[in-house]
């Protein structure tokens, strides 16, 4: 007895296949747009052109913009996660400088991830009406509950977890943003070099801050540093 043949595919329609794959080109083009010019500056028609497909086939695939940037911010807060694995039990001074280390090898890793998660930080407030869930929401808790671990093992002044976390965030976001624009005035072209003073530098804030004991500038008293080795 025959098989029955398969049903050829209608002309017009696209494999499974196929359309994971215009799927993907379309997250990856997403995110080199939302990159460059944020969410407000991104159309459906910049990305089917930059695929060279209608507005309606990319609509077709991720049904809206905001269900598409939606998809990206996922991307990005998975990827943020494998910041805050396994980071070793110690001082808080250890651990912070373990978490400043990795979202610094993330940074280096997701260059458009680091200018979306920019944008984002400065378009959100007007969006946030229309905002029912901040994607990133869950790592930055995450990051606040290690800070708040790492802050509580200081000894006399007590440390603002909610402000070390913001400060390590925000220097690791700004040397990646404004690197290009401060080797081209400083004249400085080694860009791993820049990037062992910055982590350096990083770092001895972070001793001064959370080594133990931590003493009052005020009284004249020295405060420990801790070198990388």
């Amino acid at each position: 007895m025959k098989r029955p043949e398969a049903a050829k595919r209608q002309p017009g329609r696209r494999s499974a296949a196929e359309s994971r794959d215009t799927r993907e080109r379309l997250l990856a083009a997403a995110e080199k747009h939302f990159a460059r010019y944020g969410y407000s500056g991104t159309s459906i028609r910049d990305l089917g052109s930059a695929l060279g497909i209608a507005s309606s086939s990319v609509l077709y695939h991720v049904g809206s913009k905001r269900k598409l940037y939606a998809l990206v911010l996922q991307r990005i807060s998975d990827s943020l996660s494998s910041v805050l694995r396994h980071i070793e039990d110690g001082s808080g001074a250890d651990m912070m400088q373990q978490f400043a280390e990795r979202l610094m090898s993330w940074s280096e890793l997701h260059p458009y991830y680091v200018q979306i998660v920019v944008h984002e930080m400065m378009e959100n407030p007007d969006r946030l009406g229309e905002v029912h869930r901040w994607l990133l929401a869950g790592f930055m808790q995450d990051a606040l509950g290690l800070s708040a671990r790492a802050t509580a093992r200081q000894n006399g002044n007590k440390v603002d977890a909610d402000m070390v976390l913001m400060l390590i965030l925000g220097a690791v976001t700004n040397f990646h943003i404004s690197l290009p624009t401060f080797m081209a005035l400083r004249g400085t072209v080694d860009r791993l070099e820049l990037k062992r003073r910055f982590m350096d530098t990083l770092d001895q804030f972070l001793g001064m801050a959370l080594s133990s004991p931590r003493k009052n500038i005020k009284s004249g008293s020295t405060i420990r540093i801790r070198a990388r080795p």
